[in-house]
């Protein structure tokens, strides 16, 4: 992504190459982030936000497939989708942003752009992020829409022109068409669409008015006509002999019985199946046949309930010694900035250090904040250091700093032995499924009090490539992750972080999605580099006894 921070996938679109429009030949969606820059140059720091940014792909006969990434991370709907209440906040959250733009579009140097950059393609192409309204398919015109002034004002009024404050126009480049907006700012008044037409157009309306001022009563007949219909319902219905009653139901069919024979056969021969499964060893043994596994020692139950709970000690390649591992050293990152809070994953390396990605803490101050069931409480976090950029497939790492941790907190080891289809597991706090849990809810309202009850999401996967060749080592994997997941570790078996979930790659053309993690050889070095040394694991995984990396991170000096 150009624009650091983007990373939060929004939806994807296709359109028309030609529909794209340009300002002196050159397409607004190449080279946007010189746009975004001076718009928040010109408007304050994250003005900018309200476009989501593009990432397309050419197709055969012009089309392309477009990816949209925004900075906010929550889940996209449309504004159909909303509630009356929601949509009003989000509705009036989109003509503040527009209202911010005032600065850009008087601007000499990319008036005309921001002007342009106003144009959707239709009226979905406006999504909430949460409360917050992002654009997409911005700076898009259809053919038909550009054909004339009035083609064009039409579609602004389907599409932006509700959400226009006054004096704001979309523009289309080498053409004076405006379209005269008249949304109230303040929030106060729903959208109203206002469309300054042409001088054939004020005419016509003109027409309109003057013939809507004449006084008539024809609204009165439609009443009228509907009481009478109604009055002679009634009267047909309580004549007699006109009620009609429903025939009565014929009765259900009788079930067949079973036939005992059939199913005794049936269970006799599934037996002599298992049984000759069970003479197997152990990895020979069709689980098909066998059915699930029963819950090994120290397997978390519905209830709550486990093996380690009621006496029972999970072995060390357990995957209830995985989970806590994973557990005490996994947190929540919260990391507000002037308008909004973003959310994402981190875990220990070492008592007092924290690795996350950039982008995660990229639109904060230099303090965030951490949160877990180890650590008990939201406690503050400095960054201390962050790669020099976020942008997909360089090293994407920021390192917090807190003052202190409770005993329980076990930093994770570091392991560089990994390989293709080696075992591995994902863990953090991905919004779209920790939206569902009320802890989360109430942490992001800065309600911390149930702390203790909040649990990270794991998935489970299979490394499927390390691409080779980029500015860092990428391990491709199917542990499924979503925005949320950004900075938390990719774990083997062992519980061992040998990558750092970071980004994900939407193909739209087949439907399909990756998972991405930074390899751990690039985390060590950034994490040397700082003044936290660690000793690379070598060993192999063994999960059936445990064996994890022998050295560990050891916390350098404080800076």
């Amino acid at each position: 992504m150009a624009r650091g921070g983007n990373v939060h996938f929004v939806r994807s679109t296709s359109a028309r190459a030609d529909d794209v429009l340009a300002i002196a030949g050159k397409p607004l969606w190449r080279d946007c982030e010189t746009a975004f820059a001076r718009i928040d140059e010109l408007c304050g720091d994250n003005t900018s936000r309200l476009f989501a940014e593009p990432n397309a792909k050419e197709q055969e006969g012009g089309r392309l497939v477009v990816a949209w990434f925004s900075s906010f991370d929550d889940e996209p709907k449309r504004l159909s989708e909303l509630d009356r209440g929601m949509r009003s906040r989000v509705e009036s959250i989109l003509a503040a942003r527009i209202e911010a733009l005032r600065p850009a579009l008087a601007d000499q140097e990319i008036g005309e752009t921001v002007g342009a950059m106003l144009n959707v393609a239709d009226e979905n192409s406006i999504v909430a992020v949460g409360e917050n309204a992002v654009l997409t398919n911005w700076g898009v015109l259809p053919e038909e829409a550009h054909s004339s002034r009035a083609a064009f004002a039409r579609h602004s009024e389907k599409t932006i022109g509700p959400y226009l404050p006054s004096g704001i126009s979309p523009r289309v480049p080498g053409q004076t068409w405006v379209v005269a907006g008249g949304y109230a700012t303040a929030g106060l008044s729903p959208p109203r669409r206002v469309i300054a037409p042409d001088a054939t157009a004020a005419s016509t309306q003109e027409t309109r008015t003057a013939v809507s001022a004449r006084p008539s009563q024809a609204w009165l007949w439609p009443i009228a006509a509907l009481s009478f219909v109604f009055a002679a319902c009634l009267i047909y219905a309580a004549w007699p002999g006109n009620l009609v009653y429903p025939v009565a139901l014929p009765p259900p069919p009788t079930a067949p019985l079973v036939n005992n024979e059939e199913v005794n056969r049936s269970l006799e021969e599934r037996i002599g199946k298992m049984k000759a499964e069970l003479a197997k060893a152990a990895c020979q043994a069709d689980s098909s046949v066998l059915g699930p596994p029963l819950h090994e020692a120290g397997h978390e139950t519905e209830s709550g309930a486990s093996g380690a709970a009621s006496g029972q000690v999970p072995g060390p390649g357990s995957p209830h010694s995985l989970l806590a591992t994973l557990d005490s050293a996994t947190v929540l990152v919260l990391a507000p900035s002037a308008d909004s809070l973003s959310t994402g994953s981190g875990f220990f390396v070492s008592q007092r250090e924290i690795l996350t990605n950039n982008h995660v803490v990229e639109g904060a101050g230099d303090t965030v904040f951490v949160a877990s069931k180890a650590l008990g409480r939201a406690v503050p976090a400095r960054v201390v250091a962050r790669s020099a950029n976020s942008e997909t497939g360089n090293p994407d790492f920021a390192l917090l700093r807190v003052d202190e941790a409770p005993s329980n907190v076990t930093p994770l080891h570091l392991s560089t032995e990994i390989g293709r289809l080696d075992s591995v597991i994902a863990g953090g706090f991905p919004s779209f499924v920790m939206s569902m849990d009320s802890t989360y809810r109430a942490i992001l309202n800065g309600d911390t009090t149930g702390l203790g009850n909040l649990e990270m999401v794991v998935t489970q996967g299979n490394v499927m490539a390390m691409p080779q060749g980029g500015a860092a080592k990428v391990i491709t994997h199917s542990a499924n992750i979503s925005p949320g997941n950004s900075g938390g570790p990719l774990s083997d078996a062992c519980g061992r972080a040998v990558g750092v979930n970071t980004f994900i790659v939407l193909d739209g053309e087949n439907v399909q999605k990756l998972n991405f993690s930074l390899g751990a050889s690039d985390a060590i070095r950034f994490l040397s580099a700082n003044g936290v040394t660690v000793a690379a694991a070598d060993q192999p995984c063994n999960p059936a006894t445990g064996i994890a990396a022998a050295a560990g991170p050891t916390e350098g000096p404080a800076q």
